[in-house]
């Protein structure tokens, strides 16, 4: 029987933090193979790609609440201009609506430029 020496571990590799958690993600058969095609690419392994991919990822949130407050101002502003629209068909007084909904207008421009920079351009 022959003893072998076994290899010690590096001092770069016992520096470097011991990765202990697990995330796991489910995945179509098409997104699997698209991303199995991503890491051949990239010349990674599946792990490291994901670490990569996970880590360097600018994350946007949906909405923030004050967000949320002023989307919903919005939406109700909206069905009370689809109100106004539908009124003034009915009575043919265009002038009458006209100006709730110039009025209107004005306060939806003013809604709008309080959202946050990430609901203005998506």
């Amino acid at each position: 029987m022959t003893f072998t020496k076994r290899k010690s571990a590096s001092k770069d590799a016992a520096d470097k933090p011991k990765k202990l958690r697990v995330v796991s993600v489910r995945l179509t058969e098409e997104e699997y193979q698209q991303v199995v095609e991503n890491c051949r690419k990239a010349g990674r392994k599946l792990s490291d790609f994901w670490r990569r991919a996970l880590l360097n990822v600018k994350i946007t949130a949906l909405a923030t609440p004050e967000d949320m407050a002023i989307l919903r101002q919005i939406g109700s502003m909206s069905n009370n201009l689809n109100q106004l629209a539908t009124v003034a068909n009915a009575t043919k007084d265009f002038k009458l609506v006209s100006w709730e909904v110039q009025t209107r207008s004005k306060e939806l421009k003013t809604l709008y430029n309080n959202l946050s920079n990430d609901w203005k351009h998506n």
